[in-house]
């Protein structure tokens, strides 16, 4: 192999090959391997002498140290190259799922879980903010109550659309119907119609004792024995032992003799003043009056 390698001459008797690689690894004279080589005259090549296996092992082996290190870059080079042909295999794969929608079926999907999930959150959160309407209702009226319950702790109460008037809740009606539906309308508000037996003349309140409106009050003729009630100007002892008789509603008598004769079978009250009137027909109507006592408890 090493036959046929010439090295020219050159000054200082090195060749330009040991020159650049002196000057390649940065060596100075002293330093060379080279320095106490001789090149061989051109003369003695050319008869065919051969140089000595010393000089040839000195000559390569610097270059022969370099081996491995080429080795490793080679190595390395191939490497990368695999992993650039991998990694191009990799994005052309990725572009063919791409364009036939393999990767689209796959978001398809995911989203569509997404939005099922999605879906049933809302759901829930919906339902969730009903019942929470629902408790903020509930805890609005509890407030209103405990706000009435705390206003009538100091003064009477009555329920909205009736007056308070002397301890009593008063209804005042804004139809006309016969006594006798009047006194069930005041019983379906769990009231009866307007006892005025405690009042005197002076007490009535003063939309009664100036208006001349007759409202249907809760007093009615009708018969009882008149012995018990004997005392009365309409007694009859004549009459089979029974007596017409005036009562409230409440089951008290009318303490207050009339001179009535047959004038009405009810009582109204008009200008402050409480009288007879006719309560048998259908077209015997009037307007009406219904009371309650007041207190906390009447709101509810």
């Amino acid at each position: 192999v090493y036959a046929d390698l010439r090295f020219a001459k050159v000054v200082g008797g090195r060749s330009m090959a040991s020159q650049a690689l002196e000057a390649a690894l940065g060596m100075d004279d002293a330093e060379s391997p080279y320095e106490n080589v001789q090149p061989a005259p051109v003369g003695q090549d050319r008869d065919g002498a051969q140089p000595s296996p010393g000089r040839w092992s000195q000559q390569w082996c610097i270059p022969v140290g370099l081996l491995p290190i080429c080795l490793l870059l080679l190595v390395t080079t191939v490497a990368l190259g695999a992993c650039c042909e991998s990694v191009e295999g990799a994005l052309l794969e990725l572009g063919v799922a791409g364009q036939h929608g393999e990767g689209g079926s796959w978001a398809g999907l995911e989203l569509e879980t997404l939005n099922t999930e999605l879906g049933r959150v809302m759901g829930v959160l919906g339902k969730t903010e009903k019942e929470m309407q629902e408790v903020q209702g509930k805890l609005n009226n509890s407030e209103s109550t405990v706000a009435i319950l705390r206003s009538c702790t100091a003064i009477d109460c009555c329920p909205s659309g009736w007056l308070l008037y002397r301890g009593k809740c008063l209804f005042i009606s804004s139809e006309k119907k016969t006594w006798e539906d009047s006194r069930d309308e005041c019983e379906k508000k769990y009231s009866q119609l307007l006892v005025t037996k405690s009042w005197s003349r002076w007490t009535v309140p003063a939309f009664l004792k100036n208006a001349d409106i007759p409202y249907w009050i809760g007093l009615q003729k009708s018969s009882f024995p008149w012995y018990e009630y004997g005392w009365l100007e309409e007694d009859d002892p004549e009459g089979e032992g029974v007596s017409d008789a005036w009562f409230w509603v409440d089951g008290s008598l009318y303490e207050r003799p009339w001179q009535w004769k047959s004038n009405g079978s009810c009582a109204i009250i008009s200008r402050g003043n409480i009288k007879p009137a006719q309560c048998g027909g259908p077209d015997d109507l009037h307007l009406w009056i219904c009371e309650k006592a007041a207190g906390p408890s009447s709101p509810f």
